[in-house]
């Protein structure tokens, strides 16, 4: 048979070339290669049902395959296909020694977005807690969706979350929610607009002094005062002696974050208020300001007959990097079977940077209640290290989704804190 090159002559048009060249780079390509190029071509073309029917069946004659398994769970992200996702997370977890955070911090991001819109309201929380925690410039398309989500708790989530970020893009966005039909988006807007600390908003957020909601009046006088407007203190410090407890709890939350000393004379005085959480709030809004009294008040918390207020005075203590909690955790860790209460004390501890309740959360992914293992792997998140991603990872074969999404989020979480994420690049790029 002649040689190719033989039927090539000086009169062959170049269209004939660059096909015979064509054909020739394809033939030269691996199976894998080929696959993932007729992949993101059907993507490119609006078709992306086709391009992941095209990657399943080439993933059942090659499970091992890697780069076909990242293409398709970056389309299938994209997809809103969260359990196909999770299946496949788990196939290339245990396949790959390394983490790949950029693939991994993009999965983590897609389950929040599918989650956010699930139908349970516990679950939309449970995302819009992780939004809170995962968050980054990244994000930013999520936030936007949060902040006009129909459920006021996710769009208040999103709200705490652009605040925490300093995200001056959403300044204009937070600055509309200040009219927002849920007094807990409108107070939690006035507090973002305080953290993002454009003196220019100060108009607006004087409209809030004026809503008839005790919790936006707080909020909004908390974002004054850290714009520079101190005429806001006296409605504060009133606040501290409202009928209402959770707005009592409240001022003293906003003066303790504020570190304003000019209130601790009426913070003193709720120290004996009649509502356990009041004190423990006052107590901690003292206790950064330098009160070692208040430190004290807190350390005594920790042996209330209510064990949830001794761990709530913990938490309140691990704020202030104060380890006189840690043995009283550590025995909570020993407890009875209240399972809760040792996720809490596990949680905890991990704050202080211990890792003592590594085996409390451990054997709580063992528990029946799918609620709890998600908690549990919540928990490690928190906790971190080699030692919760092994348990961490084994949980992505757990048969309960939720809890599936709770592990991809504590990886993601544990993943970030050592280090900066990369961006997604190579061939699974998507355009």
């Amino acid at each position: 048979m002649p040689h190719p090159r033989a039927f090539l002559t000086s009169q062959t048009p170049q269209w004939f070339l660059a096909f015979v060249l064509l054909l020739v780079l394809v033939a030269c390509k691996s199976p894998e290669e080929r696959v993932l190029l007729k992949a993101q071509r059907l993507a490119r073309a609006d078709r992306s049902s086709e391009a992941l029917q095209l990657l399943h069946n080439y993933l059942e004659r090659s499970p091992q395959a890697v780069e076909p398994r990242r293409l398709k769970i970056l389309m299938a992200i994209r997809a809103q296909r969260s359990e196909e996702v999770l299946s496949d997370y788990g196939a290339v977890s245990d396949s790959e020694r390394r983490d790949d955070p950029a693939l991994l911090h993009e999965l983590a991001l897609g389950l929040i977005h599918d989650a956010l819109w699930s139908e349970e309201g516990l679950i939309r929380a449970r995302a819009a807690a992780a939004l809170a925690e995962l968050a980054d410039l990244s994000a930013r398309p999520l936030l936007q969706r949060g902040l006009e989500h129909p459920d006021p708790s996710v769009r208040a989530h999103a709200v705490e979350t652009v605040g925490r970020l300093g995200n001056s893009a959403f300044q204009r966005d937070l600055e509309q929610l200040l009219r927002d039909p849920d007094p807990f988006v409108r107070a939690a807007a006035a507090w973002g607009i305080g953290q993002l600390g454009q003196p220019s908003s100060q108009h607006l957020l004087r409209q809030t002094l004026l809503d008839r909601h005790a919790h936006v009046k707080v909020r909004g006088a908390g974002a004054l005062l850290m714009l520079g407007d101190r005429s806001v203190l006296p409605l504060l410090t009133r606040a501290l002696e409202a009928k209402d407890a959770a707005v009592r709890i409240q001022a003293a939350e906003v003066l303790g974050h504020l570190l304003e000393p000019a209130a601790r004379t009426p913070l003193e005085r709720r120290l004996q208020d009649t509502d356990l959480y009041v004190r423990l709030y006052a107590a901690e809004a003292l206790a950064k300001i330098g009160d070692q009294e208040a430190v004290s008040f807190l350390r005594a918390a920790l042996s209330n007959e209510n064990r949830f207020l001794g761990l709530f005075a913990g938490e309140l203590l691990s704020n202030l990097g104060d380890r006189s909690a840690v043995p009283f955790l550590k025995a909570a860790l020993k407890g009875d079977a209240d399972v809760p209460m040792r996720l809490y004390a596990a949680w905890t501890l991990a704050r202080f940077g211990d890792r003592d309740g590594l085996q409390s959360a451990g054997e709580v992914l063992r528990h029946p209640d799918p609620q709890l293992r998600a908690n549990a792997a919540w928990t490690l998140g928190e906790i971190g290290g080699d030692g919760a991603m092994s348990l961490l990872k084994a949980v992505l074969r757990d048969e309960a989704a939720t809890v599936k999404m709770h592990a991809i989020w504590a990886l993601d979480r544990i993943v970030r804190s050592r280090g900066k994420t990369p961006t997604v690049s190579g061939p699974t790029k998507m355009s």
